[in-house]
């Protein structure tokens, strides 16, 4: 009898075909999968980006998916390698821009006030205009940080997926090469 290692995957149903076809590329065969509807942590893609990366999201209803790979693969250690620099790469998440966005528009609403009301001698216009550049200034600052990070985020993502893709061709190289060999 041949000797096999396994693993079990936890996946949001959605992405069940993705993932069985990323872990046949490393050798990986399915030998069975289970619904699960109890809340649990499973790998998912997030909607926003249309991106490929992969997040783990805390959900009531996944899959566990049972996989198996013969030890006497050829090249099994190297694909291993590979495989756990694939699996090991970080995906950050984009910031949120609610916060500073949300600052520039209160500074915004706070000058079209001070505005309205500048013909009106008794409306404290100073301390407003000093309030809605304090803001203004604030969120516009903390909007351009936030979209600092998002660039460098999208960058480092952009980096890993084309990463990704690298390590899955040579993945498969090498185990084209092994079938070859065998057969």
């Amino acid at each position: 009898m041949e000797r096999t290692e396994s693993k079990v995957v936890q996946v949001a149903p959605d992405y069940e075909n993705d993932k069985i076809q990323e872990m046949e590329a490393f050798g990986w065969n399915l030998q069975g999968r289970q619904e699960i509807h109890q809340e649990g942590d499973a790998e998912g893609k997030p909607s926003l980006t249309g991106s490929k990366y992969v997040i783990t999201v805390k959900i009531s209803h996944y899959v566990k998916l049972h996989f198996a790979r013969s030890l006497s693969t050829p090249n099994l250690d190297r694909v291993r390698k590979l495989e756990n620099e694939y699996f090991s790469m970080i995906f950050p998440e984009w910031p949120s821009l609610k916060g500073p966005a949300g600052l520039v528009v209160f500074a915004v609403l706070a000058l079209i006030v001070v505005i309205r009301t500048i013909n009106d001698p008794q409306a404290p216009t100073g301390g407003m205009i000093v309030v809605a550049l304090l803001f203004g200034g604030g969120g516009g600052a903390w909007l351009k940080s936030r979209l600092a990070k998002r660039a460098q985020a999208s960058k480092q993502i952009s980096a890993n997926t084309a990463r990704r893709v690298e390590l899955m061709g040579e993945t498969q190289r090498l185990l084209a090469q092994s079938a070859g060999a065998a057969g």
